[in-house]
C-alpha cells in the first residue's frame, strides 16, 4: 500500500553493517541484497552441547577473500560463539548445530543464519564458509588496521564531488560533496550520508567505520573518474547533463503504478525540471535532471529514472528504485 504522502523506500543501507550476512553482500549493490533474500534458508537444528576442545577449535580470526582488511573473531562465551565484525565492532551470537556448524534465527532479520568451520588434511581448522559459501581463512597473526587522516583542506576534495553509477547498472546513485572538511557521500537510493577523509591523495575512509573504504582515479589530466568502494564496488562518476526541452516534454504524461493500478501520477516539464504529482493526495515534488533518464530530488532523496523501449518512446517510469508506473496511452 503506498504511504499517503510518499512512496515506501527501499531497505537499503551501506553503514552500520548490523548483521553476519553482510560479511559478504555488497553493501552498495541493492538488486544483489534482494536476490539474497528471496532464497530460503534451511531450518536451523536444535543446539548441541560441544566439549572445551571443540569450542577452542573454532576460536580465531579469519579474513575476507575479498578484502583483506575485513576480518571476524570468533569466541566461545557462554555456550554460544559470538562474532565480532571487526570493522565496526558490531557483534553477534551463534549457536552449535555440530562441532563445526553454528546457526543464528535472528542475525539476518530473522531468518536462520547458518556457518560451517571447514579442517586441512591435518584436521586442524582453517577456513569457514559464510553466506553464499564464500570461504574465509584462518589469520595467524592478526594486528588490527589503523588509519591516519591526511592534512588537506576543502580545496583538496572539490575535484572528488560529483555524481557516481555504479557499475552495470542503469539507476543506482551517489553524490559525493564537500561538507566542513569532509567528503560526505549521500545514497541517492535513502538520502543516507557518510562523511570520510582522506588517508592519502586518492585513498578515504569513514571515521565512524575505519575499514570502510574508498579508492579513487584520477586520470593523466587531472580528472576524477571513478571510485573503488570495499575493494570491490566500482561506480563511475557520471557527467551531469541538462535535457533539451524536447527531450523533457516526451516524458509528460500520466502514469499508473503497476501493483496497484488505483495509483498515479502526473509528470510535466517545468523549465529545466520535471514535477511529479501524486493523484491521490495531490503532493508535488520537483526533480531535477542528472543524466537523460534519470531524475533527483536532493532534499526528499526521490529518485526517478526514466524507462525507455527499443524504438526510444518513453513506456513508464522507476521510482525510488521500487515503484514502476506504466505511462498511460493517450
Amino acid at each position: 500500500m503506498i504511504h499517503p504522502n510518499k512512496f515506501p523506500r527501499p531497505l537499503y543501507g551501506l553503514l552500520p553493517v548490523m548483521m553476519l550476512a553482510c560479511i559478504i553482500i555488497n553493501p552498495f549493490n541493492a538488486p544483489r541484497l534482494q536476490a539474497q533474500e528471496t532464497q530460503k534458508p534451511a531450518e536451523a537444528k536444535a543446539a548441541v552441547q560441544l566439549s572445551p576442545e571443540q569450542w577452542k577449535a573454532v576460536e580465531g580470526v579469519f579474513q575476507s577473500p575479498q578484502n583483506n582488511e575485513m576480518n571476524v573473531q570468533f569466541t566461545a562465551k557462554e555456550k554460544v560463539l559470538v562474532v565480532k565484525l571487526l570493522w565496526n565492532n558490531n557483534e553477534i551470537s551463534l549457536t552449535p548445530e555440530s562441532p563445526l556448524t553454528f546457526f543464528s534465527n535472528d542475525a539476518n532479520e530473522g531468518r536462520p543464519l547458518r556457518i560451517s568451520f571447514i579442517k586441512d588434511s591435518t584436521g586442524a581448522i582453517t577456513r569457514v564458509s559464510v553466506v553464499n559459501n564464500e570461504i574465509w581463512k584462518r589469520v595467524k597473526d592478526y594486528k588490527p588496521v589503523v588509519k591516519t587522516e591526511m592534512q588537506h583542506t576543502p580545496a583538496q576534495l572539490k575535484p572528488f564531488e560529483g555524481l557516481y553509477l555504479l557499475q552495470n547498472t542503469k539507476d543506482r546513485f551517489i553524490q559525493f560533496s564537500v561538507k566542513g572538511n569532509n567528503l560526505v557521500l549521500k545514497q541517492h537510493w535513502d538520502g543516507n550520508e557518510i562523511p570520510f577523509v582522506p588517508e592519502s591523495e586518492l585513498d578515504f575512509y569513514s571515521k565512524e567505520s575505519p575499514l570502510f573504504s574508498l579508492t579513487f582515479t584520477k586520470e593523466n589530466d587531472g580528472t576524477i573518474s571513478q571510485v573503488l568502494a570495499f575493494k570491490r564496488d566500482r561506480w563511475f562518476k557520471v557527467k551531469k547533463i541538462q535535457p533539451a526541452p524536447d527531450q523533457l516534454k516526451v516524458i509528460e504524461g500520466k502514469y499508473q503504478l503497476k501493483d496497484d493500478p488505483d495509483n498515479y501520477i502526473q509528470i510535466t516539464a517545468k523549465g529545466t525540471n520535471l514535477v511529479v504529482k501524486q493523484l491521490w493526495d495531490g503532493k508535488e515534488i520537483v526533480l531535477e535532471p542528472q543524466t537523460e533518464t534519470y531524475f533527483y530530488n536532493n532534499s526528499e532523496s526521490y529518485p526517478l529514472r526514466v524507462i525507455k523501449d527499443n524504438s526510444g518512446m518513453v513506456t513508464g517510469v522507476e521510482v525510488l528504485g521500487v515503484d514502476l508506473f506504466n505511462k498511460v496511452k493517450e
